[in-house]
């Protein structure tokens, strides 16, 4: 590698290599002949013969000349080599005598240089590695965390069907029969169920369509046990009268409770639904349930029992802080009271806080001024309808 280092000519190059073994002779062959010389100078002593002796002395002499004369062999051999190359051989020489320490020193950093190369390159196979470990770690606890997730997901749905399901049915079987007509498409009929019996007002467009909206109307306790008397209530009137029923049409139920409160009626109430739902065909995305005073109370129980069957709720005037948020997050909910009903007001806003703390959507309307007594007139409002219709 030095020779190429150099870069001369062959023939300097066997020159050199002849001069380098001359040299190495010269250094060993003087001391094999002295100690040899020694040795056969003493033998004579030893033995006592002393005509051996003088010619030991003059072999010794010859020999120590000869020694001395080959140690500057070297000497003579380069003046020679020196005469036979040219001034750039004498350069290459010279390159070799400085190049051999130095190639020396740069073999052994080249090989330093090559180990920590070697090194940095493990260390970056090795980071590799563990990088494609970490990813390959990382990508299965995303797909079993995607897994997870997708099986929560169909749980979820699972779940939340056999809900619609269960509150699809969940009232009590039963049929509806003709009571009364007081004009085309205002009717006062009985759902009969074997755990009880309610007559109900139902108010239809005259010209009866599937898949239209249901709305329920919950009267108050001043009208328990009385069907005119609930005739007689601004939204029964509203809807029969005024509503345009050809043009928004819309199918309205007000069952009549026979006795007080609607908390042990909800199943009777959710059949008579479930009714009318299967004998219309009723779109069961349109279904809203209101309710004023006990029907307030009302409207919050059929949507603490039934809460994702309905689409919207209109709770007015009635509220109980035993109720919470379940069942109540997942429909619009617009409650609405008066200015002057102080209690309740209070009490249907901390549940209205409570839906919404929770992920619901309801919001309080406060009609100021009004009454316990006057706050029913509000449901004569073509704009709470279409808003009840729009959800």
């Amino acid at each position: 590698m030095i020779l190429a280092f150099c870069s001369k000519s062959y023939m300097v190059q066997i020159i050199l290599i002849v001069k380098t073994f001359f040299k190495i002779m010269c250094y060993v062959v003087p001391p094999i002949i002295i100690i040899a010389t020694i040795i056969g100078f003493t033998k004579p002593v030893i033995d006592g013969k002393e005509e051996d002796l003088k010619e030991s002395g003059k072999l010794l002499v010859r020999r120590l000349i000869a020694g001395l004369l080959i140690m500057f062999i070297p000497t003579i051999i380069n003046f020679v080599f020196t005469s036979l190359v040219d001034g750039s051989d004498v350069e290459f020489l010279a390159c070799f005598e400085s190049a051999s320490k130095e190639k020396v020193a740069s073999l052994k950093e080249k090989e330093k240089n090559e180990e920590e190369l070697k090194k940095k390159a493990q260390e970056v196979e090795d980071k590799k590695i563990l990088e494609e470990a970490y990813k390959k770690e990382q990508k299965q606890k995303n797909n079993q965390k995607k897994m997870f997730e997708e099986q929560k997901k169909k749980r979820e749905e699972e779940k939340r069907r056999q809900q619609q399901q269960q509150q699809q049915g969940g009232g009590l079987p039963g049929s509806s029969e003709l009571v009364s007509t007081s004009k085309p498409g205002v009717s006062i009929k009985s759902f009969n169920a074997s755990g009880g019996s309610i007559k109900y007002w139902e108010i239809t467009p005259t010209n009866v369509k599937s898949n239209l909206p249901l709305i329920i109307f919950l009267h108050g306790s001043g009208e328990t046990g009385s069907v005119n008397g609930v005739g007689r209530l601004p939204i029964v009137s509203y809807v029969a009268n005024q509503w345009d029923r050809e043009n928004k049409p819309f199918i309205f139920l007000a069952p009549v409770a026979s006795s007080h409160g609607w908390g042990d009626k909800v199943r009777l109430v959710k059949g008579l639904i479930d009714s009318t739902v299967s004998q219309y065909n009723v779109d069961t995305s349109h279904i809203i349930i209101t309710g004023m005073s006990m029907g307030g109370y009302g409207t919050w129980t059929m949507l603490s029992h039934y809460g994702s069957f309905f689409s919207a709720a209109v709770p007015m005037s009635g509220c109980s802080s035993s109720y919470g948020p379940n069942n109540m997050t997942g429909l619009p909910i617009r409650a609405i009271v008066g200015g002057r009903e102080s209690g309740t007001k209070e009490c249907m806003a901390n549940l209205v806080k409570k839906i919404n703390n929770a992920g619901g959507n309801a919001r309080l309307d406060v009609k100021e001024g009004a009454t316990h007594g006057t706050i029913q007139p509000y449901y004569k409002s073509e704009e709470l309808f279409n808003w009840m219709l729009s959800q």
